[in-house]
């Protein structure tokens, strides 16, 4: 009886380490989940036909980013491990209060572990440099930030992070955005004592959230606006980046709301709903040209700002390269930076025509 069992066991055991990699023939393989870049196709040769050394690492790789059901094991620990330890299974994910997901990397503003003093004055430096040469060719500049979703709403981190966000990047940048003379929008303000307007499970803000965004910002340039009083409407689920991270075989909990109002712009170049590294965009009728450098808070931003311009382009390059675009095509220059992101401000991320 004792040999039986021990023989079940280690079949069990084998059938359990065979079945992720063998089900690949039978299930297929697994897809990838959010962001998440998968290690490419092992190759016996490389590029110059000479035989691979690592050939059986990228095997391993390979498998063990494809093996049948891993989204689903994946999962399954991460709902364990929730469970059991209430914090996440993901390291680029904090656990917050009533399920509410957060991204790692906002951690440090809203604990208040900020640039140093000569780093602030670099990204005041860059910005000043770039707000010169956009006023000198007689254009409008603007800088605005998007606020990190623990930023707003502190309330809903877990209560062992001590919040100290009047320490952070942008609280103690501002003060020198102000005496730089630089024209930044204020987007922090824009949210206080408005219901939530981000995404429980989601690091952006939902689309009342980047409409009241883009409501300021065009006042900023003179333009008339509207876009926040909506109509608004329920639209399926909504696919939260930071859930997907964390659950990727979780069906989505929350709701996707979007804007239901007319928007007459058009695109040739955002095959995937704003994830284009360029988007151009017009509409007829409109005026006014706008040259905007945005991130993926711009996601759900652009079609507001495209809407309001005759002709807009929208970069998500993480260099402000001047050189690539002739000022002239332009009125408005618009920085967007998400708030975890103002150290990139800091490197050398200007560049401008040299004539």
């Amino acid at each position: 009886m004792k040999k039986t069992i021990s023989y079940l066991t280690i079949v069990l055991f084998l059938v359990l380490c065979i079945l992720p990699s063998a089900g690949m023939l039978i299930l297929g393989e697994s897809g990838a989940a959010a962001n998440e870049i998968l290690s490419a196709a092992p190759r016996l040769h490389d590029r110059d036909g000479r035989f691979n050394p690592q050939v059986l690492n990228d095997t391993a790789d390979y498998i063990a980013d494809r093996f049948a059901l891993r989204q689903q094991f994946v999962t399954a620990w991460a709902k364990l491990h929730t469970a059991l330890f209430h914090s996440s299974a993901e390291d680029q994910i904090l656990l917050g209060e009533n399920d509410w997901l957060f991204y790692t990397a906002t951690l440090d503003d809203y604990a208040g572990q900020h640039l140093r003093a000569e780093e602030l004055d670099r990204i005041v430096e860059n910005l000043s440099a770039a707000q010169r040469y956009v006023e000198s060719q007689s254009k409008q500049f603007l800088f605005t930030v998007a606020p990190n979703k623990n930023s707003l709403y502190p309330e809903y981190m877990a209560s062992r992070y001590t919040a100290a966000h009047e320490q952070s990047n942008i609280r103690l940048l501002e003060p020198r955005l102000q005496e730089a003379g630089i024209h930044y929008v204020d987007l922090f303000s824009l949210y206080e004592g408005e219901p939530v307007r981000y995404y429980e499970t989601d690091s952006h803000w939902t689309a009342q959230g980047a409409a009241m965004a883009a409501d300021r910002l065009l006042a900023a340039m003179d333009r008339s606006g509207g876009y926040a009083a909506g109509p608004f409407a329920e639209n399926g689920t909504h696919p939260g980046d930071l859930y997907e991270m964390l659950y990727p075989a979780a069906e989505d909990p929350e709701t996707q709301i979007d804007y239901a109002g007319e928007l007459n712009y058009t695109t040739r170049s955002d095959p995937k709903g704003g994830e284009a590294i360029t988007i151009e965009s017009g509409r007829s009728g409109a005026n006014g040209s706008l040259l905007c450098w945005r991130d993926s808070f711009g996601i759900a931003l652009y079609p507001y700002l495209a809407d309001s311009f005759g002709h807009a382009l929208f970069s998500r390059s993480a260099a402000y390269d001047f050189t690539r675009f002739d000022l002239q095509d332009y009125d408005v220059v618009l920085i967007e930076i998400v708030e975890r992101n103002l150290p990139q401000l800091a490197a050398d991320c200007v560049i401008f025509p040299t004539d």
